[in-house]
């Protein structure tokens, strides 16, 4: 007997789903994310349960950490390039800020252990390197998948100011770009091998990437 229950699964399956489509009427999901949430939990071994299609966001903090604990506090964050004056805004008062960039991450269930595997697989080969399975119990085995963009730029340190915004958000909003390309080409490819809807290959996005890359 598998690690996953099928009746545990589908219960989860539609708490879940419920909660994305309520948070969505409330302008509570990430706009750029929902259409490929949607379209993964109308896959009858595949549900969502939280994500984010990439943000650029101001931290308060002495040094930048992946976690939000002791001395890291979040300021304001954008799922979109953000103006300079926003950023500037944003840091007014503060001792110590900084810019960051995250690229997009998705936490998915699948049923099996099949379904996942190719979750990674695809996560992977659509540059989101670092995925992979973090947990599994009877709702689900759970997968990760994770862009690899990432920035930090220090701003301020001690009251003073050590980058120049406008800048600092130039480049911040640059590496916003690229991960949202990426996620594009996962959803793409996701939507190929999952539902077999043609659409453009591999080669054509990462001809459409380096191109993009080339303008920068």
């Amino acid at each position: 007997m598998g690690v996953v229950n099928r009746r545990v699964f589908e219960a989860r399956k539609k708490a879940f789903v419920e909660r994305l489509e309520r948070e969505a009427l409330q302008d509570r999901v990430d706009g750029d994310i929902l259409p490929l949430l949607r379209l993964l939990n109308a896959h009858p071994d595949i549900y969502t349960t939280s994500s984010c299609s990439g943000r650029v966001m101001v931290a308060e903090a002495v040094r930048p950490s992946y976690s939000k604990g002791r001395g890291f506090k979040p300021v304001a964050k954008w799922h979109h390039p953000v103006p300079p004056e926003l950023v500037a805004h944003a840091v007014e008062g503060l001792d110590n800020a900084w810019l960051m960039v995250r690229g997009a991450i998705l936490h998915v269930a699948a049923a099996d252990a099949k379904t996942a595997y190719r979750l990674v697989e695809i996560g992977r080969e659509t540059g989101h390197k670092h995925s992979g399975i973090i947990t599994m119990n009877r709702g689900g085995i759970f997968v990760e998948i994770l862009g690899e963009e990432r920035l930090d730029i220090p701003l301020k340190r001690g009251g003073n100011p050590l980058a120049d915004v406008g800048s600092a958000v130039e480049e911040a909003n640059k590496v916003l770009a690229l991960a949202k390309l990426r996620l594009y080409w996962l959803a793409a490819r996701l939507e190929a091998e999952l539902f077999g809807v043609e659409g453009p290959t591999s080669e054509e996005i990462r001809r459409a990437i380096h191109d993009f890359l080339r303008c920068l």
